[in-house]
């Protein structure tokens, strides 16, 4: 598959989304450690990002040139953003980063709080708005008394930096094939999937892209059923079938296909 310019492509079997039963496990190990650590940006969202619509507003940014996940901008031009693949937490200003970075390596969800606590202290945000409740919950959530451990399961991340550059490209060619200029790329991250975000009003982003979970192990793309199917249930494709593809127009006519009524 011809893949876009950004730092992190898959290569060999990887880029035919083809990885092989332990490459699956690396990337499951490797979804796990990252849900963990952006839950802290999740949180940021639910405590300050007071704009847009309410239910989207812990939507993240994808940016794919910093293989990076943002929150949206809150007192006056701050954000919290993670980058992949070391999991490093950043404030942002206006768009630029600011001094010191969290590495979370042997560092506990406690570390995380206090280190993000001291981060609103120096800035003058009202630390007392920061809360570690979300809006919905994920079992097996790394404990206070537990490190995480990203160098540990490295080669994972990177595999998952790279699944999300092509599925990034394809969901946007996707979208421009139907007339869409500019779409945007969002992070949901109760599940870290991928998707497009989806028009003012709408419950479902239209197109987007998961890693696995507990009923399909491999990576995948979905399109979200029509609005009166029952449960609104996805319609699937293999990850590695659609990145077999030879470019990402093809890959991005396949998608629409399986979104077609």
């Amino acid at each position: 598959m011809t893949n876009s310019p950004d730092r992190h492509v898959l290569t060999g079997e990887q880029a035919k989304g083809n990885p092989s039963g332990d490459e699956f496990v690396e990337l499951e190990r490797a979804h796990k450690e990252a849900l963990n650590v952006v839950q802290w940006l999740a949180r940021m969202a639910c405590s300050y990002v007071t704009s847009g619509d309410p239910e989207r507003r812990v939507d993240l940014d994808y940016r794919a040139a910093e293989a990076a996940l943002t929150t949206k901008t809150f007192a006056e031009g701050m954000a919290l953003e993670m980058r992949f693949p070391e999991l490093h937490l950043q404030f942002l200003h206006n768009g630029k980063p600011a001094p010191h970075v969290f590495d979370p390596q042997e560092r506990s969800p406690a570390e995380a709080e206090a280190w993000i606590l001291v981060e609103l202290l120096h800035r003058g945000i009202d630390r007392e708005k920061f809360s570690k409740k979300l809006p919905y919950s994920i079992p097996d959530l790394t404990g206070d008394a537990e490190d995480y451990a990203p160098q540990a399961c490295r080669s994972g991340l990177t595999q998952l930096a790279g699944w999300f550059d092509n599925a990034a490209s394809v969901l946007k060619e996707a979208m421009r094939s139907r007339g869409t200029d500019r779409p945007i790329i969002i992070c949901l991250p109760r599940t870290l999937d991928l998707a497009v975000a989806p028009p003012a009003g709408a419950k479902l982003p239209p197109l987007g892209f998961s890693i696995g979970d507990v009923e399909r192990p491999e990576p995948y793309f979905y399109a979200a059923g029509p609005a009166n199917s029952p449960n609104m249930e996805r319609r699937i494709v293999s990850g590695r079938k659609l990145l077999a593809a030879t470019d990402i127009a093809e890959a991005a006519a396949m998608l629409n296909k399986i979104a077609a009524p």
